[in-house]
């Protein structure tokens, strides 16, 4: 059925599809360009070791091979024992890398352009506590931030609500990604001239950290955005859900009776 919260006046841009004969009807006024922000690549021009990398595109990593061994062992789930024996094999001596501890790896990799930073609270309470409770998060604006900034999804995102109808007459609507669904419309005229709506994705679910050591679990929150299409969000290669914060699950004391 065709929508009755969309105003003609509103949906002046037009285009169709010619695949599909489909007609899309996009909200205008929306995701107005401002000055002064700073993109993705424009961070690792601002990175301190921007200098180091027009010399050497894989700093702080010596050469390609070297970059591909680091990267195969960072990404792997190997521990820090396993990958300092994997290093102190005679052919991988014989190998030109810039490391060759597990410690070295990993503070070659800090140096790395990085993400969102790591925050940590102290939660008071007033009941006893086997341990204190210590929340761990990233900022919210940050990761929105670093998702809208992420190169791969600069193609893959709605910047403006729109009405997609299977012909020109507007007759089936086909509702589809969030930015076409009535709510986002809505809320778009209620918004000024030039803004444009963000979508926030919250999940979390519980997840055991030690079962050996105190048994420790915690709730990771996970944060993530509307805009990105959804064949590329339910993705988990795409990495478009971000670690937001792991909330802890407190243990109390209780008084022996």
């Amino acid at each position: 059925m065709a929508d009755k919260h969309v105003d003609p006046k509103e949906v002046p841009q037009l285009s169709t599809n010619n695949k599909l004969g489909r007609v899309l009807d996009i909200f205008h006024s929306t995701g107005e360009i401002f000055d002064g922000g700073q993109t993705f690549l424009a961070w690792f021009h601002l990175d301190i070791y921007a200098s180091q990398c027009q010399q050497n595109l894989y700093y702080p990593f010596a050469s390609l091979g070297d970059w591909e061994i680091a990267n195969f062992l960072l990404t792997s789930r190997l521990s820090m024992r396993a990958i300092d024996k994997f290093l102190s094999l005679c052919l991988t001596n014989s190998l030109p890398l810039s490391f060759s501890t597990a410690k070295e790896l990993c503070s070659h990799a800090e140096m790395l352009p990085s993400g969102p930073h790591w925050n940590a609270r102290v939660v008071p309470t007033t009941h006893p506590m086997k341990s204190p409770i210590t929340l761990y998060y990233h900022d919210s604006l940050d990761c929105v931030e670093s998702l809208f900034n992420h190169p791969l999804f600069m193609q893959l995102m709605d910047y403006s609500p729109f009405c997609l109808f299977t012909t020109a007459e507007h007759i089936v609507r086909v509702f589809m990604e969030w930015m076409s669904s009535d709510g986002a419309w809505d809320l778009q005229l209620k918004f000024p001239k030039g803004s444009m709506l963000c979508s926030i994705i919250l999940s979390s679910d519980m997840t055991h950290i030690t079962n050996m050591c105190g048994r420790k679990v915690s709730h990771p929150l996970l944060i993530s955005l509307a805009n990105i299409h959804m064949d590329i969000r339910n993705k988990g290669s795409s990495h478009v859900f971000l670690l937001l914060a792991l909330m802890p699950i407190p243990t109390f004391t209780h008084p022996a009776t």
